[in-house]
This record gives C-alpha cells, structure tokens and sequence, in this order.
C-alpha cells in the first residue's frame, strides 16, 4: 500500500514526463487525385512512410515519376498531387532570373521564359529563351561571367565601401566609398568612387592622414612667405616690396582660401612692370596657401612649386582653368570644376526592346555601345549625346554595319 501512494506522488510530482510518453499522432490517408497510394490505409502512425504514383498521362508534382510521404506527428511531408507530364517544373539556372509560373512551381507545356543573366554574366550560348516541350526544356540557356566584370573593389587602407558587398560587378560599374574620420585625399571631398572598366578596377586615391593647414592651429599672427624670383614679401596677406619702397601695385582679383571658399575682393600681390603698371600677381610655393583647393570629381594630378595642375575623375571633363596657382598672400587662383560626362541606363527598364543584356550600363560622353538581343546576329545600340541616352531598337548587324537601323 506504502508502494502504491508513493508512485501516485511521483506521477503528480512530474507531469511533463507523463505528458513526453504519450504517443505521436497519426496521419489521415491523403486524397490524392489521379494517382494511386501504397499501402492504402485509413491512418498511418508517426514516422510512417507511404509511396504514391500516378496514372498514365500524368506525373507527381516533384522529380520523378514516383514519391514518398511520411508522416510527422499528424502531418504529412507534403501534400501528394499527380499534374500532366508534359508540365516542367522550375529550372535550376546559376546565376539568372527568369520569370515565375502563374501555376506555382511548374510550367504548362508550351510555356517560354526569358532568362537574364545577373550583373557580371552573360549567356554561354546565343539565345536568352527556352521553351517547355513535353515535359523537359529545350535549349535551357546558361549563364557565365563576363570576361568585362570585375571581382570585389581592392582593398583601400582606411576606408569602407559604401555598396552593397558582391562577389562579381558588371563592367562600367560604380562603386563609391569613403575614408575614415580624420583621413582624407589629397583634393576634393573624402568621397570617391572606382568603376570597373574592362575587369580591372580605376585607381582608387588613397586615404591618407589630414595634415592642419596654416592658421589651422588659432594662430592668425601671420608668417613668412617664400615668394618666388626674388622677390620679398611681408607675410600672409601683406604687401611686397619690389626694387624701391612703395613700387608694388594691387589688382583686384578673386582668389580661394585655404578652405577652398572664394575670397572675392581679395587682392594678389604683383609686381609692376618698367612703366610702373600692375603686373603678373606675386606667386609663392603651394605650401604657403594651406589645404589643395577642393574640386569635387577631381584631383591634383602633378604639383610644381608653385601650381598645380587638375585633371577630372573618369567619367566627367574639366570646366576652367587646368593649372592653379598660389599667391603671396596665402590664396589660391580659381580652381576648375568637374562636370558629369556620361549618361546612365538601366537596361531593365528596356524589356521590350529584347536585349539579352540587364543591370545599369555607363558610357562615356558620345560613346555608343552595341548590346546583344535574344534573337541571333541581332543587336541595339545605346548612346550617350549630350547627357541624354538615345536607344535603338533590335536589328541583324549587317543593317547596323550598313547604317540602315535607326
């Protein structure tokens, strides 16, 4: 009896176990039509597996011409349906999109469907369609890198890509990134950008430490300046003495400060000419007028003692002057401007012109490129005239040879 109560308290002291030793559900016989089940029963208990095939002119809705179910406490794997067997079922390409069955995971036989290759690839073969015939697809087209693509951007000390991380990048791609605080380039803004021409990347400007310029530091007493033939002056915005006192003639002139904003009114020192007229403004060496000018899309590609010379980033062209130069008085000639130079198109907004190709395409100011159609020996052209993208549609390249497509 002492035995009897004490199992009765330990069942009440550990209900879950009691609840953990109750048996799995069964599953219910699945209705299944056009096919046929083995072992055909009314239930079938936890873990049991039941085969099904289906009759003739259809097949199950996975690979193969039979399958299998097991039930999973109450439930079934999936559920068994039989469809045509001339239906194909979702294609298995790398690297590509296609569009989606309206039916679900398969195709009704007669059905096409456009494969685009992902940015950076391109079809192995001409041809860019396939078409469900009697249960397989014919000429299923693949897709390659491009030769054209590039890997992941190099690494660049002290920055970080501002994109969206990718094994491969289509040619004429952009991607831009940024130094780390306290780090910059030489001229312009603290963001670049590289662009893959070709499978190689453009030259990223490295991101070096800022350096204070001149009067950075709250001193504004002034210092010398090193002026150039010769010639003496007295310090950062001062006069300049030329062979006798009081010689020196000012011109007004717009110059930039060492922060690269425009200091209008400020006045170069120069030196006259025999007659005692205004001359050249006195020039100093670079490192008297503090930080480069900043020219956005541009960099300082060669420095002289007293000038440098800008040239523009890929992509964009020079407005003004190519050489800037430094005063005596501690200011900057006007620098250039960048201007953009190429036109952007994303190619997946052009479906109805049936190019193979998809993704964002760059070209340079009157640069004109072919892009490959769906249909053999068929090619558009795109072109960039003035900032504005002029496309054309799909036509045999002999035509395009003979300038007879529009």
């Amino acid at each position: 009896m002492l035995l009897r109560c004490l199992g009765f308290i330990l069942v009440l002291s550990y209900p879950g176990q009691l609840h953990a030793q109750s048996p799995a559900e069964s599953c219910a016989a699945p209705l299944l039509e056009g096919g046929f089940l083995v072992p055909e029963l009314r239930t079938y208990s936890h873990g049991s597996t039941l085969a099904y095939a289906c009759s003739a002119g259809q097949k199950p809705a996975v690979e193969g011409w039979w399958a299998t179910i097991v039930c999973l406490n109450g439930l079934w794997s999936h559920t068994p349906q039989c469809i045509d067997k001339n239906t194909c079922f979702a294609p298995d390409i790398p690297n590509a999109k296609y569009d989606e069955s309206p039916d679900g995971l398969w195709y009704k036989e007669g059905s096409v469907i456009w494969i685009k290759c992902d940015e950076g690839y391109k079809h192995k073969a001409v041809g860019a369609t396939a078409t469900c015939k009697k249960g397989v697809w014919s000429d299923l087209p693949g897709c390659e890198r491009s030769a054209t693509s590039c890997n992941e951007p190099p690494h660049i000390p002290h920055a970080v890509i501002l994109d969206k991380y990718q094994d491969v990048f289509a040619a004429d791609v952009e991607v831009r990134y940024e130094c780390e605080d306290g780090y910059g380039v030489e001229v312009a803004t603290t963001k670049k950008s590289v662009f893959c021409v070709a499978g190689s990347w453009t030259q990223a400007a490295s991101c070096t430490k800022l350096k204070p310029g001149p009067g950075d530091d709250g001193d504004t007493s002034g210092g010398s300046t090193n002026p150039v033939d010769g010639n003496i002056g007295s310090g950062r915005g001062g006069g300049a003495t030329g062979p006798g006192t009081g010689d020196s003639t000012n011109t007004a002139t717009t110059g930039v400060r060492t922060d690269g904003s425009s200091a209008t009114g400020t006045r170069p020192v120069t030196t006259p000419d025999k007659t005692g007229s205004p001359s050249s403004p006195l020039l100093a060496e670079v490192v008297n007028c503090g930080s480069y000018p900043k020219v956005p899309n541009g960099d300082v590609v060669r420095t002289r003692k007293t000038s440098l010379r800008y040239a523009c980033n890929a992509f964009y062209k020079r407005v003004g002057p190519e050489t800037v130069v430094c005063y005596a008085n501690g200011t900057w000639s006007q620098p250039p401007t960048c201007k953009e130079a190429f036109c952007q198109i994303n190619l997946d907004e052009y479906t109805s012109y049936n190019f193979q190709e998809s993704g964002t395409v760059i070209l340079k100011e009157r640069e004109t490129k072919s892009v490959p159609c769906i249909w053999p020996d068929y090619t558009g052209r795109i072109s960039c005239i003035q900032g504005r993208i002029r496309v054309t549609q799909c036509c045999h390249y002999m035509a395009h040879y003979s300038r007879r497509c529009n």
